[in-house]
């Protein structure tokens, strides 16, 4: 029978405070540090879904609001066809930080690794086919998304260090990038308002294209030069898109494509000025 710790946990948004019981054999592995736990609604408040970082002592070490609102999307769950693939039923199944994060992997090339349970019955090359219906045609074809039927947390071999791994109990083991995941978040609150499936990927499509456009112009600038301060980018891709200015965010965003997906070199050449002074310092 499986053993569970219970934690004493606190709502970030609002600050009630339940017990939850969680798995002892999740906090025995000794590979990853943190582990990110979804609280779901109604586990500890009916109307806030949140992260817990959780040491593998069973330490609470923080908190992370996910705002997203899907409180109807969590009642239906149960629903859909378990092997539909849509994105409310992936949303299901990972939790939205989880769906925000292999999201985010797609995008930047970061390999993924889903530890599965004998309930889930998603395969390989179908994620890996629906990750790319998300991405310009370019950017398709990589096989990134890997599942590992290991459960024993210490004999996973991974090929890359820097990798995402989850489970099927929406858990997240291991995320390879410091970055929150804002633009996944938008991007994922927009597609679900459309009530079209095909409709959704199709704006989802359209969000990331917009991205790796900016990202585009941004190689071309770097192209042409030794080095460059952030906000001068920031200035030439607004100006060469003629859009609002992007934020330093965004930039962060673009200069991680530029690194996975393009050259490492390129991306080198943004620099920072108050980065610059404080090595000075």
């Amino acid at each position: 029978m499986e053993s569970y710790k219970t934690l004493e946990v606190k709502c970030p948004t609002c600050g009630k405070m339940k017990n939850i019981k969680i798995p002892v054999a999740i906090l025995s592995q000794k590979k990853f540090g943190i582990i990110k736990i979804q609280v779901p609604f109604n586990a500890v408040c009916p109307e806030h879904q949140f992260l817990v970082f959780v040491d593998i002592k069973g330490i609470i070490r923080g908190y992370e609001k996910i705002d997203i609102q899907m409180a109807s999307i969590t009642r239906k769950i149960g629903m859909e066809a378990p092997d539909r693939i849509n994105l409310k039923n992936l949303l299901q199944v990972f939790g939205p930080y989880g769906i925000f994060s292999l999201i985010h992997a797609k995008i930047f090339n970061y390999p993924a690794y889903i530890i599965k349970d004998d309930q889930f019955t998603i395969d390989e090359d179908t994620l890996n086919t629906t990750g790319d219906l998300i991405l310009p045609e370019t950017y398709r074809g990589n096989r990134s998304i890997y599942l590992l039927g290991e459960t024993n947390l210490d004999k996973i071999k991974l090929k890359e260090k820097e990798s995402l791994v989850i489970d099927s109990y929406q858990n997240i083991y291991q995320i390879p990038w410091n970055e929150k995941l804002k633009f996944e978040e938008e991007i994922v609150k927009r597609a679900l308002d459309i009530i079209d499936e095909q409709e959704q990927v199709k704006l989802l499509q359209q969000d990331i294209a917009g991205f790796i456009k900016e990202a585009n112009h941004a190689v071309s600038i770097l192209e042409q030069v030794k080095e460059i301060y952030d906000n001068d980018l920031i200035d030439q891709i607004s100006n060469r898109m003629k859009i609002k200015k992007i934020s330093s965010y965004r930039l962060n965003l673009i200069k991680e494509f530029i690194k996975r997906n393009i050259s490492a070199k390129l991306a080198a050449r943004i620099k920072n000025r108050v980065g610059e002074f404080l090595s000075m310092i």
